[in-house]
């Protein structure tokens, strides 16, 4: 993979929007660079991901990540439907959909909230956490090969460092919509 180098752009930061002689817009060909270069790369590794884990033990990188989140990030290995859908990067009927999957298969169950008799309690079973435990050194390894190691620590660090801040940007962004509908 070849990456520019910083003399391939201009040292100043030109305007991100180009017009053309016909009045179209587009980006700056550094502004295009990076925004498809993020979105792909992203959807690449992604898909990446996904297929390691498809091949390998027969789920998906989502199902890998719901279990992940119940066997990690919870301290009894269940989580309410709504903190779950919070957590994971998927709409509430994907996140609805894959956990009635994962039910089917064994490796999750749902119950009514303790708490909130309309709300849905998602736990990991015991056959969710083999499941688990089968896939993760695996899964890391293929995470490491495909996005890690084409790294060095500098860059991992300034990478968490944009993507938190373009996160951060986005939930502020979401938050202002709603509030102005």
């Amino acid at each position: 993979m070849t990456t520019a180098s910083p003399a391939a752009h201009p040292k100043r930061e030109p305007p991100y929007l180009v017009e053309r002689a016909d009045g179209l817009h587009h980006l700056s060909p550094t502004h295009a660079a990076a925004f498809l270069g993020l979105v792909r790369a992203g959807e690449a590794l992604e898909r990446g991901l996904d297929a390691d884990l498809r091949a390998a033990h027969g789920i998906s990188l989502r199902a890998f990540e719901v279990l992940l989140h119940l066997a990690v990030f919870s301290p009894d290995g269940s989580l309410p439907m709504a903190r779950l859908t919070r957590q994971a990067p998927l709409s509430q009927s994907r996140i609805s959909r894959l956990v009635a999957e994962l039910e089917t298969r064994g490796f999750v169950s749902r119950s009514t909230s303790t708490d909130d008799s309309r709300g849905v309690t998602v736990a990991i079973t015991a056959r969710g956490r083999d499941k688990l435990r089968a896939a993760h050194d695996s899964h890391y390894r293929d995470l490491h090969a495909r996005l890690f190691s084409r790294l060095t620590w500098e860059e991992t660090v300034a990478l968490a460092d944009l993507t938190t801040k373009l996160l951060r940007g986005a939930d502020e962004t979401v938050r202002s919509a709603a509030a102005r509908r």
